[in-house]
């Protein structure tokens, strides 16, 4: 079910992520506890789903054809423009948004979140119910065959923003190394609609494997953590940076991947960020869709329904 944030539900939504931070982050009670809890109830509430969507990632991962393959060790995938086809397209419709948000609306009106001026929003949650373009192209089968794959079930497209991150000279918030919460494991795509270098401001991170041996040695990480305490715990050059052409990307686990980005941009930086849950998440998106029944000139398959929310 999609619904907007304004309304009740996305009010309750707002305060159930609320009530998850407050029993996370202040009474320090394991994520893992809390979610474990809440995802039985769930797939004991829907198990013919559960086990549909089970049985089709299970198909999808024997069918004998190339994939875009996510390691489940290091949780993320770097991809080039020409792996996922049609991006060209969304590349460009993006900047078309970008261009268009630049000349008609003021910077404040793109400031969604009171706090990151280095981070905003051409678009997000529901609003990309008016691009159906888009929609169609996230859940496209080379995105969502490799999602399916990495979860071992058909999950659910949650959340999606185009974000554009201005030039500027702070280290704070999401600039600095951190989870996200969302899920004990999830997926985000992000995608560079312009050519990004390292003067950008990338999307930097650590793989699974090292993020786990640095919260071993840190204990459990709940909030930001500067850089001297991550290189301290891994060994500094062990980060990764998404840099490259329009329409590189990369997939990642940002639950299991330590990362920041849009930090001490000299340049413009634009990326698309996609975001998928198993469909059991013990966490809602305060910006979910909301996808209309039938999207023009597209035709979704059960697999594609299912990752959509649409009957």
């Amino acid at each position: 079910m999609y619904f907007h944030p304004r309304s009740e539900q996305g009010k309750q939504t707002v305060r159930n992520n609320r009530l998850h931070k407050f029993l996370h982050k202040r009474l320090k009670i394991s994520q893992k506890f809390i979610q474990s809890f809440i995802i039985a109830v769930r797939v004991a509430g829907n198990p013919v789903q559960y086990q549909l969507r089970k049985r089709l990632a299970r198909e999808i991962i024997s069918t004998p054809k190339k994939q875009l393959f996510i390691s489940q060790k290091e949780g993320y995938l770097f991809f080039q423009p020409e792996e996922i086809p049609g991006i060209s397209k969304v590349v460009n419709y993006c900047r078309q948004l970008y261009e268009g948000s630049r000349r008609d609306y003021p910077l404040e009106d793109l400031q969604k979140h009171p706090t990151k001026r280095f981070l905003l929003s051409i678009l997000e949650g529901v609003e990309f119910s008016g691009h159906p373009q888009l929609i169609q192209f996230m859940v496209s089968r080379p995105i969502l065959d490799a999602a399916t794959a990495y979860f071992g079930a058909v999950p659910r497209l949650a959340s999606a923003r185009l974000c554009w991150s201005p030039p500027n000279e702070t280290a704070l918030s999401s600039q600095l190394f951190h989870f996200d919460f969302e899920d004990l494991t999830q997926l985000k795509v992000f995608i560079n609609i312009l050519e990004t270098q390292e003067d950008q401001g990338p999307l930097t991170f650590l793989p699974a494997h090292i993020s786990n041996q640095v919260q071993r040695k840190l204990g459990n990480i709940l909030g930001r953590v500067r850089d001297e305490r991550i290189y301290e715990a891994s060994g500094k050059g062990c980060e990764l940076k998404l840099v490259g052409p329009s329409g590189s990307g990369a997939f990642l686990d940002t639950s299991r991947c330590l990362h920041y980005g849009s930090r001490f941009n000299q340049k413009d930086r634009l990326v698309l960020i996609i975001q998928f849950l198993k469909f059991h998440s013990s966490y809602r998106p305060t910006a979910p869709f909301q996808v209309p029944q039938s999207i023009q000139n597209f035709a979704p398959d059960l697999v594609q329904k299912l990752a959509l929310g649409i009957n």
